[in-house]
């Protein structure tokens, strides 16, 4: 009551101040037809009410404050202490292998017999399929033949040669003969060697293009005549472009989570490999996350969600989110609590996990804020306890 009678006596004595201006009232200028200074008497009420209101509008905003501060409010007291976070950034990632390879036949001639099917395992040399060699066989045979026989000439000729028996023509052309031999075996066994398809690597036969009785023979054009291709489904990884701002902060060895969605599983491993370089073009740079042996369901290509460790703090001070809130000059801040008033704090604040948000700047160990009453309170408002949180 008596601030407002304080304020009933402030606006009585501006109106009075501005009737004692008047020198003639209203009606004596209305009747003396005196637009002039009923037009100056008009422009002065206009400006002197907004002053008023100016005045009646910091009186009741002063009022309403100091009553609010001087009332209390319960409110939820957190004492703050240390605690760790780990931050995760999120990217997109796929599922490659070094070892996924298209064969292609190397020998021209029909296919005799396929040794494998589709999902087969297979090891390193192990044959997959046999072309028709078109008698090369039999010539192998026949060019062994001569082989076998101008080594023994030569040997013969050479061990003579040596005891200076003959000439040296016969000698010479011992040898020349034994070598075109020894050639034509050799190039005669490197082509029998193509006509068998076999499996450069240990793995997985993921796919069979060709079928028995087919006409093949080594592809013109990249892409074309396939046979078969062949998957080493124990050397997975996953791959991913990761932006050039984080350059410093994912390398070898960092922790990453990788989800796979569509088979509705995860695992945990280490960043194998980081490529050090950024591409111009795209301002990214590539990793490379070791994936677990015999990890039923993952193949090339698959698309997985891949979660990096990239910011970890064991001393962090954590406070939850919803307690800091946001001023007109876009300052995080929260309440203190000192003296059993509310202090507004001005923070930095950092990474946010589990609802937690870190606070970088402003705050310390062992101080008490808000918690619960942190949107109702002001600053400088008196507050009473009615729990604390360690």
């Amino acid at each position: 009551m008596i601030k407002k009678n304080i304020l009933a006596t402030f606006i009585i004595l501006i109106i009075n101040g501005c009737d004692k201006d008047h020198k003639k009232t209203i009606e004596e200028l209305i009747d003396e037809g005196n637009l002039i200074e009923l037009q100056d008497r008009r422009s002065n009420l206009i400006i002197e009410k907004g002053e008023i209101n100016n005045e009646l509008k910091k009186i009741t905003e002063a009022v309403s404050m100091l009553d609010t501060i001087q009332s209390s409010v319960l409110v939820n007291e957190l004492k703050i202490k240390s605690g760790q976070i780990n931050h995760y950034s999120q990217f997109q990632g796929s599922i490659k292998t070094d070892q996924n390879m298209i064969l292609y036949p190397e020998f021209s001639g029909r296919i005799n017999n396929i040794l494998v099917s589709e999902g087969q395992s297979v090891k390193k040399g192990q044959p997959l399929a046999k072309i028709d060699d078109g008698g090369l066989v039999n010539e192998y045979q026949l060019v062994k033949s001569q082989a076998t026989l101008s080594k023994t000439l030569f040997e013969r000729q050479s061990k003579l040669w040596s005891e200076n028996i003959g000439s040296e023509i016969q000698y010479l052309e011992s040898k020349t003969n034994y070598e075109i031999q020894q050639n034509r075996l050799e190039s005669i066994s490197e082509s029998l060697k193509k006509t068998t398809i076999t499996a450069p690597f240990d793995g997985t036969i993921d796919e069979i293009f060709i079928e028995e009785g087919m006409l093949v023979s080594p592809p013109m054009v990249a892409g074309q005549g396939s046979a078969f291709r062949i998957i080493n489904l124990n050397k997975l990884y996953v791959e991913a472009v990761i932006p050039e701002k984080y350059l410093g902060k994912i390398k070898k060895g960092t922790e990453a989570l990788v989800d796979i969605e569509i088979l509705n599983s995860s695992f945990r491993s280490t960043i194998r490999h980081s490529v050090t370089s950024i591409d111009p073009n795209t301002r990214t740079f590539r990793i490379e996350i070791s994936v677990p042996k015999n990890l039923m369901g993952l193949v090339p290509n698959m698309n997985v969600i891949i979660n990096i460790l990239d910011y970890k703090n064991e001393d962090a001070i954590l406070v939850p989110e919803s307690i800091v809130s946001e001023d007109s000059e876009n300052n995080n801040f929260l309440f203190l609590i000192v003296n059993g008033k509310a202090q507004k704090t001005i923070v930095k604040i950092g990474y946010s996990q589990d609802g937690l948000i870190e606070i970088t700047d402003g705050l310390n160990i062992g101080d008490a804020v808000v918690n619960e009453g942190s949107r109702i309170v002001k600053n400088g408002q008196n507050v009473k306890i009615y729990g604390a949180n360690e």
